[in-house]
C-alpha cells in the first residue's frame, strides 16, 4: 500500500506539472514549440526565450472626431539564424489601415496595396529568394497579421501601419480604444451548431485566423511592450480628460492636449483607452467634415437631433439577460457580470417581466417562462446570478437561439442584454443567428474585461438594432449600466431617412441608417457632386417625426475619403451577414479597398526589399510572436494545449496499469 500511495503521488505532481506546463526546462521547451511554433533560446539567465523580440510604438492624434494613428511594430532577433516573424494582433474593428512601410535601417519601402492572393504570391517568391518582405493582411475585421521574412541575427526590422477611424460620441464623451493583446477564441463544438449556421458562413471563415496567447511567464520581460503617445484637439473644450485602462499625464499646449504614459513603456497586457468629454452646450446640431481627393467631393455629416420627450405611458419591459459563464470569464470577468446583471436586474420596474440565462458549454434559464420582476422574483434571480461560477466552453449559438425563439406578447417591448468578452471564433454564424431570428426584439451587447472581441459585440448590437457597451473594470459598472438603462428608457428615433435638396446628388454610407438612441448622432459617409445647405431628417418616435436641419461649412479634415470608403465596405460585408452571396460583394468591395488603397478581406499591403541578404538555401526559421495574456484574464484548467492534453493521458494509463499491477497477488505480480 505504501509503495501505491507512493507511485500516486509522484504520478499526480507529473499531471500537475504537465497541465501548468511549466515543468523542466526541456520539457518547457518541447511544450512551447509543439503548443506555439515559438523557436527558443537559452538566454545568459539560463532561461529559455523566443529568439524574436517585438516592441511596439503607438502614436494618436486626435482632430475633432477623427483619429489618426501610427502603429509601429519592430522585431528584432536576438537567435543566429534568419528568421521569419509570424505576428497575430488586433485592431480597432472600425479602423481604415491604408498605409504601411517596411523599415530597415535607415531605408523605408513603402508597401503597395495588392489583391490578397497576389499579395501572397510576391511575399512568398522574395521570402524564397532571400530578400527581406513584408505583408500585412486583415484575418478578421479587428484581427490582422504581419509577416516579416528574412531578419538576419542581431537585426531590427520595423513595420509601420497607419490608420485612420472615426470616433462616434455617446451624449457629450468620446472614447477611444487601442487594442494591444486578445483574449483566447473559443472554436465552438459544429455538432451544437444548426444547419442554418454552419452552411452559409464557411466561406467567410475557412481559413486559420487565431494567433497565439502566451501567457506572461513565457515571455521575456523585454518583449511585447509598448510606448504610448496621443494628442488630442476636440476643436472645442473639453473636460474629464482619462484613461480608464492606464496611468496617463497630459498637458494643455493652448490648442490641445498632449498625453503620455508616465512609464517609459508597459506591457501589452490590456487594451488602451482614452476619453475626454466636451463641456455643455459645446456641441451644435451638426456637424461635418469634408476632403477634396481627385476632384472627388468626400464628407462625414454628424447629425443630432433633438431629444424627444416620451409621450404617454411607459411601455412595460420584457428583459432577457443572458451571461457568459465560460472559462475565458473566470476571475475579475465573471464578477463584473454578475455585478452588471444584478445591477440590471434591479432597474427592472414592477410592472416589467424577466428572465435570466448562462451559458458556457450548455445554457440554462432561470425560469421555465418569463416571470414577472417582483421584489421577490428580483431577490431570487440576484441569488442565482451570484452564484454562477466560470468554466467550460463558449457555445454562444444555442443561447442566443433559445433567448430570440422564447414566446413573445405585443404588449411588452422585448430587450435582451448579453455580457460576454464574445471570446469565439465563429462571429459570422453569431451575427447571422441574430440576422434570423432578431424579429422585433431589440439586442444590447456589454463587453467585459480587459481585451474583449468588439467586432463581434458592436456588430451584433448594430445588427440588433441596440447599443454596445463597454465594461473595463468593476468600477465602472454602475456608470455604464446606468447609461444603457437610461437609453432603454428612452424613445427611440427608428426608421430614419435623409431628404437631400434637389440637385444634390449623394452615395451615402450606411445605406440603412441605424435606428438613434439617447445620446447618439446620426453618422452618415457621403460622396456627392456639392455640399448642401440643409437637410431634412424623417423617422419615428413612435409617431411620425421630422427635423429641418442646417448644414455647417465643413471642416477639412485629411481621411474623411478613406472614412467613406471603409464605410462603403463595412455596409457591402454586412450583405453577406444578410444572406447575399460573397461572389457577388467580393468585386465591389476589391475596387473600393484597390482604388482608397485600404486593407479589407481581399486586399493586403506588401513591400519587398530589392537585394536578397540570404542565401536560397540558407535556412529560414519562423516564429509566431504571440499576444501576452490579457492582465485579467484567468486560464480554465480545461485549456490545455494538445500535447500537454497527451501527456496527461498517458500519465493516466500508466497510473491505471501501476494500480492494476498493485492490485494482484504478490505470486501473479512475480511471475
Amino acid at each position: 500500500m505504501g509503495r501505491l500511495l507512493g507511485c500516486w503521488l509522484i504520478l499526480m505532481g507529473l499531471c500537475w506539472q504537465a497541465a501548468r506546463g511549466d515543468g523542466g526546462e526541456p520539457l518547457d521547451q518541447w511544450i512551447n514549440e509543439a503548443d506555439t511554433g515559438a523557436f527558443l533560446m537559452r538566454d545568459a539567465s539560463g532561461e529559455w526565450t523566443p529568439a524574436l523580440l517585438l516592441d511596439t510604438k503607438v502614436d494618436i492624434r486626435v482632430s475633432g472626431p477623427v483619429a489618426r494613428v501610427s502603429l509601429v511594430q519592430r522585431f528584432s532577433n536576438q537567435g543566429g539564424e534568419f528568421r521569419e516573424g509570424v505576428y497575430v494582433f488586433p485592431m480597432p474593428e472600425n479602423s481604415a489601415v491604408h498605409g504601411m512601410v517596411l523599415g530597415i535601417g535607415e531605408r523605408r519601402i513603402i508597401g503597395d496595396i495588392r489583391e490578397k492572393e497576389q499579395a501572397k504570391k510576391i511575399y512568398e517568391q522574395a521570402k524564397r529568394d532571400g530578400r527581406r518582405a513584408g505583408i500585412v493582411e486583415q484575418r478578421r475585421p479587428n484581427m490582422f497579421s504581419t509577416r516579416v521574412a528574412n531578419i538576419g541575427a542581431g537585426e531590427q526590422v520595423t513595420v509601420t501601419l497607419h490608420y485612420t477611424e472615426l470616433l462616434v460620441p455617446d451624449g457629450q464623451r468620446f472614447s477611444l480604444r487601442f487594442p494591444l493583446t486578445m483574449t483566447p477564441r473559443y472554436t465552438p463544438n459544429p455538432e451544437l451548431q444548426d444547419e442554418e449556421s454552419r452552411a452559409p458562413v464557411v466561406a467567410m471563415e475557412q481559413e486559420p485566423v487565431e494567433g497565439v496567447i502566451h501567457p506572461d511567464h513565457r515571455l521575456p520581460e523585454t518583449s511585447h511592450r509598448v510606448q504610448i503617445s496621443a494628442y488630442v484637439d476636440a476643436g472645442q473644450e473639453v473636460a474629464d480628460l482619462a484613461s480608464s485602462s492606464h496611468q496617463i499625464r497630459h498637458q494643455f499646449d493652448g490648442r490641445g492636449y498632449r498625453v503620455v504614459l508616465p512609464a517609459e513603456s508597459v506591457p501589452m497586457d490590456q487594451d488602451f483607452v482614452l476619453s475626454w468629454r466636451l463641456r455643455s452646450g459645446a456641441n451644435s446640431r451638426a456637424s461635418l467634415f469634408t476632403e477634396t481627393v481627385n476632384d472627388e467631393h468626400y464628407a462625414v455629416l454628424m447629425l443630432n437631433p433633438a431629444e424627444q420627450p416620451a409621450k404617454g405611458n411607459r411601455m412595460p419591459r420584457e428583459v432577457i439577460l443572458i451571461i457568459d459563464t465560460s472559462g475565458s470569464m473566470s476571475g475579475e470577468r465573471i464578477r463584473q457580470a454578475q455585478k452588471s446583471l444584478v445591477y440590471a436586474l434591479q432597474q427592472l420596474q414592477p410592472e416589467d417581466r424577466f428572465n435570466v440565462l448562462e451559458f458556457n458549454s450548455r445554457y440554462r434559464l432561470l425560469y421555465r417562462q418569463m416571470m414577472p420582476a417582483s421584489f421577490a422574483n428580483i431577490e431570487d434571480a440576484s441569488d442565482w446570478v451570484n452564484d454562477l461560477v466560470a468554466d467550460g466552453g463558449t457555445e454562444m449559438l444555442p443561447v442566443i437561439e433559445e433567448a430570440l425563439s422564447l414566446p413573445t406578447d405585443p404588449a411588452y417591448l422585448r430587450q435582451v442584454i448579453f455580457v460576454t468578452d464574445g471570446s469565439v471564433s465563429n462571429e459570422q454564424a453569431v451575427l447571422q443567428m441574430i440576422q434570423r431570428r432578431l424579429h422585433r426584439a431589440r439586442l444590447f451587447t456589454v463587453g467585459i474585461g480587459a481585451a474583449p472581441n468588439n467586432y463581434l459585440l458592436s456588430k451584433a448590437a448594430e445588427i440588433g438594432r441596440g447599443t454596445f457597451t463597454y465594461i473595463g473594470s468593476a468600477a465602472e459598472v454602475s456608470t455604464h449600466m446606468a447609461a444603457l438603462f437610461d437609453k432603454l428608457e428612452k424613445p427611440v428615433l427608428t426608421d430614419l431617412q435623409i431628404d437631400w435638396p434637389a440637385g444634390v446628388e449623394v452615395e451615402a454610407w450606411p445605406d440603412k441608417l441605424p435606428d438613434l438612441y439617447v445620446g447618439q448622432p446620426l453618422v452618415v459617409a457621403m460622396k456627392l457632386n456639392r455640399l448642401p445647405e440643409t437637410v431634412t431628417v424623417q423617422g419615428r418616435s413612435p409617431e411620425p417625426w421630422q427635423q429641418h436641419m442646417s448644414v455647417p461649412d465643413g471642416q477639412h479634415h485629411p481621411g474623411v475619403a478613406m472614412l467613406w470608403a471603409r464605410s462603403k465596405i463595412d455596409s457591402l460585408m454586412n450583405r453577406i451577414i444578410a444572406g447575399e452571396r460573397e461572389e457577388d460583394v467580393r468585386p465591389q468591395v476589391l475596387e473600393v479597398a484597390l482604388a482608397h488603397r485600404l486593407i479589407s478581406r481581399y486586399t493586403s499591403f506588401v513591400a519587398v526589399e530589392e537585394h536578397p541578404v540570404r542565401a536560397p538555401d540558407a535556412p529560414l526559421l519562423t516564429q509566431e510572436l504571440g499576444n501576452r495574456n490579457p492582465v485579467d484574464h484567468v486560464y480554465p484548467q480545461t485549456s490545455l494545449g494538445l500535447m500537454q492534453l497527451w501527456l496527461i493521458s498517458a500519465l493516466c494509463l500508466l497510473l491505471a496499469v501501476l494500480c492494476w499491477l498493485m492490485s494482484l497477488p504478490p505470486q501473479r505480480r512475480e511471475a
